[in-house]
């Protein structure tokens, strides 16, 4: 019995040196390699250095990193030393899809703009004059007693053409439509006309037609009796005249474009989004008057306005286009309801005499202010991410205040402050002209 227990006993001692010796055998830190490199199911692609260090490939960027200690451990469990640093995109995160996916996406498009401005049109920089049906031509009336002859200058001059812009735009496809936004701002552009007055003839001095500004008396009308004026509230030129007016534009609009089902053909989607403009307009008077060179320094007159609208409108719209690969040829009109938050002024400076003061008033509040929009356009694709656009667009807003109309002509006499202050109203504008650009996409 005991024989049998020493041979046990023996046996066993046996095997455990046998493995020890094994295991000595190999060089240090080392691990046999069916334990740690048997492929798992998705290693087919990797190639193994002969040393015994996998180069492991990453197909999510591109890279095949080496030097990697990869295998099933004597504890079961599979280890992967990783290098310092695998880039930013590494574990593919849902914020790194998107932003990869949006780089891939957008398109970029810049275009020139090339606009007309409504003109201010024929408006009187006076009040009416009873008895005279159009103070713009010349009428007869008296200076000091003497008769003379005025005329009351207008805006017919000033005139806003090839008014130079321009607008970039972004968009984002997705599942559900595009999304588009863009920004455009045009020159500050100014319209002026100078009138120097000639003397009259020295036989018939009444004969120069000198240039006014009228004005109601203390809110009335003047009248006319026997060819002369009531009142004393029509304030003369006989020297030079100049009027001028700015005007600025500038705005953006944020849109989503429904997807359609087809490529080519006939492409119809609907359009909603939201738009802001800035209109800001400025109109000077200067007037001159030195009694016939009797006046030493001349009194120099100052009227000016100001009207700065800021039109906030939600809009709807379609886009329709026929597509082919080689051109796209559009129609988008698009309508928007909104709110105008506009500020008004006006301020006089030596009207009557060089002892009046500096004056001003102002005025601001809100208008409905709709605005309608249509653009025709064509696009020719000179490569697959890269098109040539030309195209023509009216814009149409009312409840727009400009600051011809905005001017309230009146006087409360040579004792109190000048009287022309702000009287806000509002006018139909119109914007129109080319548009040539160039659109790239990001693929």
């Amino acid at each position: 019995m005991r024989s049998r227990f020493a041979v046990c006993v023996l046996g066993v001692w046996s095997l455990l040196i046998a493995a020890s010796a094994t295991a000595q055998a190999q060089p240090p830190g080392t691990v046999s390699p069916p334990r740690i490199y048997t492929p798992g199911p998705n290693d087919a692609p990797n190639s193994w250095p002969t040393l015994g260090v996998p180069a492991y490939n990453y197909p999510e960027d591109g890279h095949i990193y080496t030097n990697q200690q990869y295998g099933i451990g004597s504890d079961g469990i599979t280890t992967e030393r990783l290098p310092v640093d695998k880039g930013w995109s590494y574990e593919d995160s849902p914020g790194d899809r998107f932003v990869s996916m949006v780089a891939k996406s957008v398109w970029l498009r810049l275009e020139y703009l090339n606009f007309s401005f409504k003109d201010p049109g024929n408006t009187l920089l006076g009040s009416p004059v009873g008895g005279v049906v159009d103070p713009s031509r010349p009428f007869q009336t008296t200076i000091a007693g003497q008769t003379a002859t005025a005329k009351v200058p207008t805006t017919e001059q000033l005139h806003f053409r090839d008014v130079q812009g321009i607008r970039g735009t972004i968009g984002l496809p997705t599942n559900i439509g595009s999304f588009e936004a863009n920004f455009m701002s045009f020159q500050r552009e100014n319209a002026d006309y100078t009138r120097e007055i000639p003397p009259g003839p020295v036989l018939n001095p009444s004969a120069q037609v000198q240039l006014a500004t009228t004005t109601l008396t203390n809110g009335n009308v003047n009248d006319i009796i026997n060819d002369s004026v009531i009142g004393t509230n029509i304030f003369f030129y006989d020297k030079a005249f100049q009027v001028f007016q700015k005007t600025a534009l500038f705005g953006g609009e944020a849109n989503w474009v429904g997807k359609s089902a087809y490529e080519e053909g006939l492409i119809t989607r609907p359009l909603v989004g939201f738009r802001y403009l800035d209109v800001h307009e400025s109109l000077g008077q200067r007037g001159t008057f030195d009694q016939l060179g009797a006046l030493s320094p001349a009194l120099v007159s100052f009227i000016d306005s100001d009207a700065n609208n800021r039109v906030y409108a939600p809009q709807i719209g379609m886009r329709f286009e026929y597509v082919t690969p080689w051109m796209t040829v559009g129609f988008e009109p698009k309508v928007a309801f909104g709110v105008n938050k506009y500020k008004a002024s006006v301020s006089t400076f030596q009207l009557r005499s060089q002892g009046d003061a500096f004056v001003e008033t102002q005025d601001s509040g809100t208008h409905f202010a709709p605005i309608g929009d249509f653009s025709v356009y064509s696009k020719i694709h000179v490569r697959d991410n890269f098109s040539v656009n030309v195209g023509y667009q009216i814009m149409v807003a009312g409840g727009i205040s400009r600051p011809a109309n905005n001017i309230y002509y009146n006087d409360n006499g040579a004792s109190n402050p000048a009287a022309i202050v702000v009287d806000p109203s509002f006018r139909q504008m119109v914007w129109q002209g080319l548009t040539i650009g160039g659109e790239l996409k990001f693929r």
